[in-house]
């Protein structure tokens, strides 16, 4: 269970955090499809281009801690996807045109520059889904805790579909205690949890609201994506986190006998689903090896800048 927030002190921040809390950050707009998307960026834009990809119901500011202590070697951006965060309602959000969204902030922040695109959760989806309809644009794709599975496998609804309700809360202390994360775990960082959901709510005619349009977190994902896994023009990765409840043992089993071999797979220790909230310098190291191994294949390929 979620620990409930209110309008009481914040849990305490290491240094690190506050260090990278303390970097400063770009905010733009862009339109793109009919959706005025919203994106933050990190460091030197003549750096390699990293684009974060968050979670169904998310937003950029659950890259807070992660972006800055990447961007002493890339290029770094956190997309709002249409409907979540700071982008707009604009009622247009099946999960292809997300990765429309995200190639469109690659071309406005980062024109000729093939980025690399890391997803977590749902945002793993949409890099797939970017790395199979523009694979030749893209360094690579790393997929975070998100679930691929057996096209035999009977999914249940739930596990493809969230429902949510636009309520409005009396007051922004009333809104923060309703806060929940989906699935629910307990959390090792709660000074992370505290920053992801004060930037989860913003004032509304008759008190507060989630920033999220419900029609956008109710929309149904696809569920094939081992098809455009193995048919990827770009390289790819999966992590997984070691205690998650969203990639149960048949999934685990299935990505290892299906992706092993042909991929990376890295399991990130004592994390559950939202890693981030877990081990985020873990999840730092992990990256920064993973697109460090890219760099050095593409050296010793001939092919080096």
């Amino acid at each position: 269970m979620v620990e409930e927030l209110g309008d009481a002190a914040p849990h305490p921040m290491p240094g690190w955090a506050r260090a990278a809390l303390e970097m400063p950050s770009r905010s733009r707009r862009i339109d793109a499809d009919g959706c005025r998307v919203h994106y933050l960026s990190w460091g030197d834009p003549g750096r390699p281009p990293v684009i974060l990809v968050h979670g169904n119901a998310a937003h950029a500011e659950w890259w807070r801690f992660i972006a800055p202590l990447l961007a002493t070697q890339y290029h770094v951006l956190a997309i709002d996807l249409g409907g979540m965060g700071d982008s707009s309602h604009c009622g247009r959000y099946e999960r292809e045109r997300y990765a429309g969204q995200v190639m469109a902030v690659a071309d406005a922040a980062a024109p000729g520059r093939p980025p690399f695109i890391v997803g977590h959760s749902m945002g793993g989806f949409v890099a797939i889904m970017a790395g199979a309809a523009h694979g030749g644009r893209l360094a690579g794709i790393i997929v975070i805790d998100s679930p691929i599975e057996s096209p035999d496998r009977r999914i249940p609804a739930h596990a493809v579909q969230v429902q949510a309700r636009a309520d409005v809360y009396a007051d922004r202390a009333e809104a923060l205690r309703r806060f929940r994360l989906v699935p629910q775990q307990e959390v090792e960082c709660a000074f992370y949890l505290d920053h992801i959901a004060r930037h989860s709510i913003v004032e509304a005619a008759g008190g507060w609201r989630w920033k999220f349009d419900p029609a956008a977190v109710g929309h149904p994902r696809p569920t094939a994506f081992t098809d455009a896994l193995l048919g990827m023009r770009c390289k790819a990765a999966l992590f997984i986190g070691e205690h998650s409840a969203r990639v149960d043992q048949e999934a685990r089993a299935y990505m290892r006998r299906t992706f092993g071999g042909r991929m990376p797979i890295v399991e990130l220790a004592n994390c559950r689903h939202h890693v981030m909230l877990d081990e985020p310098l873990a999840l730092v190291a992990a990256l920064r090896t993973q697109l460090s191994n890219w760099a050095l294949e593409h050296t010793d390929s001939g092919n080096g800048p």
